[in-house]
């Protein structure tokens, strides 16, 4: 609902402290269509929602990002403090003040039926105004042509998954001792690929990115996992990859563009647990390259405050590996200027995955799956 029907719908006290809000007194009325009137020329305009953004401080305004960029018809207290204690990125605070103050500025009302009495709600309007609050320092950004160079993969990531099944079908593949497949044969399916990636040296820990991320490179990683959470194929006690009968011919089934989503559901699913703030990261960086070509450091930037460190991962790091991730599951095309300087911008694809997938609401996938426990 728009702000002018939450307004009609919420207790006369709430209506009041609106009113304490931005008219800094009480008003000497008992009519809720005085008070209402006298809100609605001040909620509810860009020029109100402006100011308010300019004047907050970054730990509110993070907060108010969550609420705007989510997608959700509704959420409960728990959602709204954990979403104060995402805001405070590590830093103290109480999460259930961002709360009380997002009631008392009109950003959030509760529920008026027995039903949704516990629940709170963005007034519609409220979200796209403040969005495009957000966004409007950003437009002059964009560049108006294409950069020099760009990468664009397009479905190729549905190309290499059947690949990669269709080798199980023809050969028999086995598994060394510690789990992953042979590098010679690993090598030779990897040929097959329509998108090629080198193989791991051996260098370096690699955890926390998935069930088979420490045997195989971040893309092949992605659908090996994929496959194998989907029971495309299953690992057998002696050591080998077979395809399983019951849900393999399920792919063939299935249309290009519904498995990217799949693929992409799957990807967030994985990866919200070394980066849990990975939706609101995502919800940026689909809002500013839905503009346009849209530099790659400005979104960096943006984003900064939502990436912390995870072990030997830094920030930079997981920035980097979450552009090349989209960009391999066709969301993105990622491109270069002479000058080095790199741009991005959605997909077709891209357009539609982040205008259909709520990113929030997607399940971190459980650790046992990591683990090797199913």
């Amino acid at each position: 609902m728009r702000i002018a029907e939450w307004l009609t719908y919420t207790s006369i006290e709430q209506l009041r402290q609106l009113n304490r809000t931005y008219h800094g007194q009480e008003l000497a009325t008992h009519s809720k269509y005085d008070l209402i009137r006298s809100l609605l020329p001040k909620l509810g305009t860009k020029e109100n929602y402006q100011k308010q953004l300019k004047d907050l401080p970054d730990i509110e305004s993070r907060f108010l990002q969550l609420l705007v960029f989510d997608t959700a018809s509704a959420f409960t207290m728990e959602e709204l403090l954990a979403k104060g204690r995402a805001a405070l990125c590590k830093k103290e605070g109480v999460p259930r003040n961002f709360v009380i103050k997002a009631i008392k500025r009109g950003w959030l009302f509760q529920g008026y039926s027995q039903r949704t009495h516990y629940l709170y709600h963005v007034p519609s309007d409220t979200r796209k105004q403040v969005i495009n609050c957000f966004l409007a320092p950003f437009r002059d950004y964009v560049m108006i042509r294409p950069p020099l160079y760009y990468r664009d993969e397009g479905t190729e990531v549905v190309h290499d998954l059947k690949k990669f099944l269709d080798f199980l079908r023809q050969q028999i593949v086995r598994t060394t001792d510690s789990g992953g497949i042979y590098r010679n044969q690993l090598r030779q399916m990897m040929d097959t690929f329509a998108i090629s990636e080198n193989l791991l040296s051996g260098k370096g820990p690699r955890f926390g990115f998935g069930r088979s991320y420490h045997f195989y490179p971040d893309r092949f990683s992605l659908l090996y996992d994929f496959a194998f959470y989907e029971k495309y194929f299953q690992e057998t006690p002696e050591g080998y990859l077979r395809l399983t009968e019951q849900n393999f011919g399920n792919i063939f089934d299935t249309g290009k563009e519904e498995l990217i989503i799949n693929l992409y559901r799957f990807w967030i699913r994985l990866y919200k647990r070394p980066i849990p703030n990975l939706p609101i990261v995502l919800k940026w960086v689909g809002s500013l390259a839905h503009l346009g070509w849209f530099p790659v450091q400005t979104i960096k930037e943006i984003v900064a405050p939502w990436l912390h460190p995870f072990y030997y991962e830094s920030e930079e790091l997981l920035f980097a590996r979450i552009l090349k991730m989209l960009a391999h599951l066709g969301v993105l095309r990622i491109g270069e200027e002479s000058t080095g300087e790199q741009f991005l911008t959605l997909t077709s694809t891209g357009e539609k995955i982040f205008s259909d997938v709520s990113v929030f609401q997607e399940k971190v996938i459980d650790v046992a799956f990591i683990h090797g426990r199913d």
